[in-house]
Formats: C-alpha cells, structure tokens, sequence
C-alpha cells in the first residue's frame, strides 16, 4: 500500500513529539521498579507471549496484556509503556506486512503508547492505585483499566483508518475476539499480581507454567486446525478447477484464487513452448492480463528453470539468488511451484507480494496441491476443448461445421431478439459450376478449391465475423452487428476478390497430373435481422431463397439481396 506524502511526514513528528517525551516524563514521575527480578520474569513472558499471537479463523489474536496489566498493577504505568513498547518493536519486525517496518513500528508504538496512557489516566483519575492489596479495589478499577485500554486501542485503529485510508472495521470479528480475550488477560493479570505481591518472584511460577503450556498446546492445536483449514479450502478449488471445462476461463479463476488464498500482489502463469519458458498470464497491476510486462526471464537455455523445485522465499534477496527470472520491483515473498504432465516439466506458477516473509512451508504444499489440481484441470479442459474443435469443424477445410452453425446462429438470433445485439447480417456464397468443375478436373481438384477458397474467406472475414461451411459448395459467414447494407457491400468486395483469384490444382483425371491453375466465380446472397426476420432458421431460408432467384437465376456471378 503506498504511504501518502503528509502521513510519512506528520507520524514521525507525532511519535517523535509524542512516545519518547511521553516515556521520559513517565519514568521521570513515576514509582521506581522495587523488583527487577519481577520485573524481568513478567518482561519477557509478556515479550514470549506477544511474539506468539494464536489464530482463531484467520483472526490473530495476543494474550501478552494479561503480563501487562499485571506490570501495571505491580509498577506503574512507565514500567507498563516500556515493555508494551518493546513487544511492538520485535512483533513488527518478525510479522508480515506491506508498510515498511520502521513506518509499521511508529504506527503500533503511537497506537498503544497512547492506549497505556489514557488507560492509566483513566484508572488514576477515578480513585486507582498500584500496589493495592484489596482484591475489589484492583478487581473495580483494573476492569475499568482494561477496558479503557481496549477501546482506546481500537478507536486509534479506526482513526488512522479513517486518516490513511486502510482497511479497517470496528464491528467487524476482529473487535469481538479483542473483547473476547478479555475473559482471559483479566482475570489472569489479576491472579499473577497478587501472586507476585504475595509470594515475590517465585509466586508467578504456578501461573506461568500452565499457561504458557496451555499456549503451546492451543498453538500446536491452531496449527493443525490451520493445516486442516487450508487443505479443506484447497480441495474445495480443486473441485471448482475441475469443473470448468474452457482453459482460458480456467485460467482465470486459478489465478484469482491463487491471489485470494493469500492475498498474492502479483500471480504469473509460465509455460513451456518449444523449449522456452514465456509468462502467458498473470495478474499484475491489479488486473489480469495475458501478456505480462513485469516478469524477465533471466535464464534462456532451461538449465534454470529444471533445477526449480517448489519453494518459498522470504525476502527479495532469496529469491533473486535462486530464481531464472525477475519479478516486479518492490516484491519480496515469493512462493513458485513446477507444473508437469507425465513427468514432463511444462511450466511454474508463482505468487509475489510486497510484504516480506509472508509464505510459509505449509502454504508451499497447500501452494503445490493446488498446482496439481490445476494441470490436471487444465489438461482435461485443453483435450476436451480439442474434442469439441474437432466435433464442430469441417475436416475438409478447417471451418465450422453446420452442426456449429446451428447452434451459432440461434444463440445469436436471440441476442438480437432479447436486446443484446442491435441486428445480425448473413451473407450465403455458392461456388458456380461446381459439379463442372469436379467433371473436368476430379473431385480431388475441387478439394483443393474448396480448401483455398475456406482460407480467402477466413482471412477476410477476420475480425468482422464467423465463417462456416454450410455444405457441399456452399459457405455461410455471420456478421453480428452489421447493417444489411453494410453486409451487401461486404458480399459484393468477396465476389470481386473471389473472381479475379487464381486457384492451384493438380487434376487427377490425367495421366501425368500436372499443375495448373483455374479461375472460379460464386453467387452470393444477403439477408439480416429483425429487417426479414425473427427466426434463425428463416434467415438461413430467406438467405438461400436470395441466392438462387438474385444469384443464380440473374447470371450467376452476382449477390442477390432478400427483400429486392
């Protein structure tokens, strides 16, 4: 996320104005630490606990305020703040995250600097003191100390959400779990403050140990519920890979997922053609595209891209030790994994994102998995689309067959019925003299024109509509969008190209079959909707009707037009 000009100016003159002149008159005014070994025992549980947050459904949260509030009670709200201080100091940099570290740290440290001292200020303020002994007194004023600490915390939140644009949501799960813990830090920093103000240093033990290894077994416990998590959410894509059957549309959703599961900032797609390695999908500059422009491949003879295995990188310099290209600048996790088929490396798929040390060993196999699920998808969606090419095409030349045509021409006559399309043109062209020409040459010889007039029309009709080989000699070409007028002039430019072409044959009807080259001519014939019809087999009537009263009836050589 990029830091806008006034924010990385004005928040490091507020923390500079703020947390270090707020910690020293703290300490200046404050009670002294009567117990450094206390001290240091509640210090660094707390710093243990914060660096080991636990995840309840991809929602963090911290139980080092219990230690927190306890030091509060014990030593004062100077001796809270430095601590609290340095917890933030070690979780920023061993947490992921897009904003750099240092402007991350100055952030959180503003943010609970601030919830510690209106906290205190709360609990002096209405009558609480530290180092009570009476169990209501601490029990009455530290409930209204956590609290205060809680809202403080979150309406700090909501304010820089509301100053620097990100994310943020005071009702949302997040807040719930924070009000939540409270049934844990409460109750526990109470218990260890009195057990230290009773029994000295040694009287933590009893509450330290169960608890952090209850810590160790709910973080054990998360981790498998997280594991478990992860594998459900990957089969349940797999499933939803599997079902799609077009490989660009397939694709498309790998890659949207990829970035979901994650939050990736950049997804590519490299696949093998002829020996070489090109990225032909990505997702990049919050869009997706099927020619990416950030990803360089540094290594051109393979050699690279065969030693690849799936693996994760923390930090921009791993992975630009290890990888045979570079990514876009800024991005430093990186989680890459080979796409194979039969044993036969065909490609990698890799996930970047800005913050560092966002992957982990676990999302690489999840990662991995899903890659699976993938080229399996992929090579069913590729076979089946061939199968389906092969189904709907004339073998002869290579067009759409009728069975397509069919199909095309009701999908598209609809579009226009339903508003969708403004009108849809039809343009049918005969080959004149066809069965003339199969007498004198050989049937062979009128394939070889049928096949190099399907390639005139393709090439013509590319980009202005769809061709397709009605039957025999006859061809259809579809021009959605076009005017009837527009379509006639269209007709009359073929007719032209098709009569002053020069076709190659070698007729089979002689004894030494040599080359030799013919002229042909074709009758054509136009007919739209709505103008002459609402009906797709209508148009396709009224077309042929058009072709032999205006076409073939008038000479040949012409474009009969419905309606005329």
């Amino acid at each position: 996320m990029e830091i806008g000009k006034g924010e990385r100016i004005l928040l490091p003159m507020a923390w500079l104005l703020l947390v270090p002149g707020g910690m020293a008159l703290l300490w200046q005014f404050g009670p002294d630490i009567d117990d450094w070994i206390a001290f240091a025992i509640m210090a660094g549980a707390a710093f243990v606990t914060g660096l080991f947050p636990l995840e309840f459904r991809n929602i963090a949260v911290s139980f080092q305020q219990w230690l927190l509030f306890a030091i509060f009670l014990r030593f004062g709200a100077a001796a809270e703040v430095l601590v609290s201080q340095l917890i933030v100091l070690a979780t920023v940099f061993f947490s992921k995250s897009v904003l750099p570290p240092v402007h991350r740290f100055m952030i959180n440290s503003l943010i609970f600097f601030c919830s510690s001292v209106m906290a205190a200020g709360v609990f002096f303020l209405s009558g609480g003191v530290t180092g009570s002994t009476s169990v209501s007194h601490v029990a009455g004023y530290g409930l209204l100390y956590m609290v205060t600490y809680l809202a403080t915390n979150h309406l700090c939140l909501l304010t820089d959400s509301k100053w620097s644009g990100r994310p943020y949501n005071l009702r949302s799960r997040e807040t719930l779990w924070d009000a939540a813990s409270l049934l844990v830090t409460y109750p526990f920093g109470i218990a260890a403050y009195f057990l230290e103000l009773t029994y000295g240093p040694g009287g933590l033990v009893p509450i330290l140990i169960p608890f952090f290894i209850a810590l160790l077994f709910a973080a054990r416990y998360n981790t498998s519920e997280s594991v478990n998590r992860r594998l459900e959410s990957a089969s349940k894509i797999g499933y939803e890979l599997a079902g799609r059957l077009n490989s660009e549309e397939l694709i498309r959703l790998f890659i949207h997922r990829i970035r979901q599961v994650k939050e990736a900032d950049a997804v590519y797609l490299i696949e093998s053609s002829e020996g070489r390695f090109l990225a032909t999908n990505a997702w990049e500059e919050d869009k997706l595209t099927n020619n990416p422009r950030h990803l360089l491949i540094t290594d051109s003879n393979r050699s690279g891209f065969d030693r690849l295995r799936a693996a994760v990188f923390g930090t921009a310099a791993e992975w630009k030790r290890a990888l045979p290209f570079r990514l876009p600048e800024g991005i430093e996790s990186v989680m890459v994994a080979p796409l194979s088929e039969e044993n036969q490396l065909t490609g990698f798929v890799v996930a970047g994102s800005y913050r560092r040390h966002l992957f982990d060993r676990e999302d690489c196999q999840i990662f991995d998995l899903l890659c699976t699920h993938f080229t399996v998808s992929l090579e069913k969606a590729r076979y089946f689309e061939t199968a389906a090419s092969y189904s709907e095409r004339c073998p002869l030349t290579g067009l759409r067959n009728y069975g397509w045509l069919e199909r095309e021409l009701e999908r598209r006559v609809s579009n226009v019925n339903g508003g969708v399309l403004s009108r849809l043109s039809l343009i049918i062209l005969d080959i004149d003299h066809f069965k003339r020409l199969n007498d004198t040459y050989g049937h062979q010889s009128g394939n070889d024109i049928l096949i190099s007039l399907a390639a005139i029309l393709e090439k013509n009709t590319e980009g202005k509509g769809q061709v397709a080989r009605f039957g025999g000699e006859e061809f259809v070409i579809l021009l959605p969008g076009w005017r009837k007028e527009e379509a006639v002039e269209f007709a009359e430019t073929l007719r032209k190209y098709i009569e002053h072409s020069i076709f190659e044959i070698r007729p089979d009807l002689g004894a030494e079959r040599q080359k030799e080259f013919v002229g042909i001519t074709a009758s054509f014939s136009v007919a739209s909707v709505p103008e002459d019809t609402d009906d797709p087999m209508d148009l396709l009537r009224n077309a042929d009707r058009a072709l032999y009263v205006g076409g073939k009836q008038s000479g040949r050589n012409k474009v009969g037009v419905y309606g005329r």
